[in-house]
């Protein structure tokens, strides 16, 4: 008796499965035409960064440090409507290496970073980073400092802001 209810109960979970998986693959088209879509409508968006420079890294050295740093600004993949033209939000990744070639910290940043250290998140909401320069600090302090500008497209008007992270990447202050 009790082989066969096991038996039984196997039974209708393999069936309980089988259901819901055919249940996935029908959902499934649908979400692929929606991403498809989306990707359609933002390839004609413009892009505030000049071609030649995005996914070109710029390496930094300083005499006091024992790191190297790489800034990369790529095109992310969202995208921001301002009036009738729509813009490619940008990405910063931030590279940190010792002399020796081993990471000491890679860290991706967004202009929604900010929003966590400023007073005023509708300026930096309405903008899209433009550029990032490395800054240097000296007497051999342990901070990486970089220069994030953001661009509002409809105005042009610039946004800098000074950013200080640690060895392990993570921001400590904003200016």
């Amino acid at each position: 008796m009790r082989s066969s209810f096991l038996l039984l109960l196997l039974a209708n979970l393999l069936v309980a499965c089988g259901h819901t998986e055919n249940a996935k693959e029908k959902s499934n088209p649908a979400k692929i035409d929606s991403v498809t879509a989306t990707t359609q409508t933002s390839k004609s968006c413009l892009s505030v960064v000049k071609p030649e420079k995005l996914g070109k890294s710029d390496e930094y050295q300083e005499s006091a440090k024992p790191i190297k740093v790489s800034v990369t600004v790529d095109q992310d993949t969202s995208s921001m409507q301002v009036a009738d033209e729509c813009y490619f939000n940008n990405t910063v990744t931030i590279l940190a290496t010792k002399k020796t070639g081993s990471r000491v910290f890679k860290r991706t940043l967004l202009k929604d970073d900010l929003l966590y250290f400023t007073k005023s998140d509708k300026s930096i909401e309405q903008a899209i980073l433009q550029s990032v320069t490395y800054k240097p600090t000296f007497n051999s302090q342990k901070y990486v400092t970089v220069n994030m500008r953001l661009i509002e497209p409809g105005t042009k008007k610039t946004l800098d802001y000074l950013v200080t992270m640690n060895y392990f990447g993570e921001i400590i202050k904003v200016k």
